[in-house]
């Protein structure tokens, strides 16, 4: 029997990139798909004990990224148990559990049958694996069709062993690969900009959802930007992915339009040589679609460049290739 691709068991914690496409590319996800789509996740993070730091529903592919921290199911009480088991079943299949529980004899008898759901808990396969089955008995059920709905095993890159909080949130790698997911509906065209993704992380932090905006705590880091509100720190987020985006955007118009170094803190990106210049060197406009970041320190080129080696680097996760240790030391150490 092959292994699962990636366990998270008690005592090991961890943050990953995770990812997976429809069979044969097909677009499947409209609004009523992400809508139940979101419904499992979220019930599914409640249940195993994972959070949710960002994710992006596409038409056909999702990217998630997730913090695994260690957890000990076996302390939990049948209670507790039984509580969480609510997040991923109907009210009338728990219904159906909990009479099966109560009317057991003995509490050893009733901690073994709870057994296999504590088994479930902290793991990150069990937890994509019953993502993906739910969704297509749904998606099936509602669309009279059969067979997978999926290519293959979802592919994943642990990015961190270490699932805790340091300083600065969970680190700059962290954000980076956050912002290439908040990024992806506005590099495949679907919205303008971000802050219009009725899907991703960040949009859904901006709309109020309460696991996006504990996506973002976790990202930026509370109390490491001196106790600024949520507000403050969507505005961090929303500042690095227009620096990106805006760099990205540039370098196809311009060609090879960098950031300049050496700006004066205050200098617009308007100011910037060259950002106003067409492909064609006439008329000044600005790259097509781009917008100049609302912090008006831009952030150093090298950071910039990093950013979007981390979007080459994730692109080539639905290949199975992986990050590597010693490239991510070797950029961020």
């Amino acid at each position: 029997m092959r292994q699962p691709r990636i366990l998270a068991d008690a005592g090991q914690s961890g943050l990953y990139h995770v990812c997976s496409r429809v069979v044969d590319r097909r677009v499947i996800f409209g609004e009523r798909e992400r809508r139940k789509f979101m419904q499992i996740i979220k019930g599914g993070a409640a249940f195993a004990g994972i959070d949710l730091v960002s994710w992006c529903l596409m038409g056909n592919h999702f990217h998630l990224l997730v913090r695994v921290q260690p957890l000990d199911a076996d302390s939990f009480s049948d209670e507790e148990v039984l509580a969480r088991m609510q997040h991923i079943y109907s009210p009338q299949r728990m219904r159906h559990l909990s009479g099966i529980w109560e009317r057991m004899e003995s509490a050893s008898a009733r901690r073994v049958f709870l057994a296999p759901y504590r088994a479930r808990m902290g793991s990150l396969s069990d937890f994509v694996k019953t993502l993906k089955q739910r969704f297509t008995q749904w998606f099936n059920c509602r669309n009279d069709r059969e067979g997978t709905l999926w290519e293959g095993r979802f592919h994943s890159v642990m990015l961190s062993h270490n699932g805790g909080l340091d300083g600065g949130g969970l680190g700059l790698l962290a954000r980076f690969v956050a912002g290439y997911i908040d990024l992806n509906p506005v590099r495949a065209g679907v919205v303008e900009n971000a802050d219009d993704s009725d899907w991703s992380g960040f949009g859904a932090a901006l709309r109020g959802d309460e696991e996006g905006v504990f996506g973002i705590r976790l990202l930026w880091g509370k109390e490491a930007t001196l106790n600024k509100d949520d507000d403050a720190l969507l505005a961090m987020h929303r500042s690095m992915l227009e620096r990106a985006l805006f760099r990205d955007r540039a370098q196809t118009v311009d060609g090879d339009l960098s950031w300049k170094r050496g700006m004066k803190e205050g200098e617009k990106t308007r100011n910037i040589p060259g950002a106003s210049r067409s492909s064609a060197g006439n008329q000044s406009t600005d790259p097509p679609g781009a917008r100049p970041p609302e912090m008006s320190v831009v952030s150093e080129p090298r950071e910039l460049n990093l950013f979007l080696r981390m979007g080459e680097r994730c692109e080539a996760l639905t290949k199975g290739r992986s990050l590597g240790p010693d490239w991510v030391k070797s950029q961020v150490g």
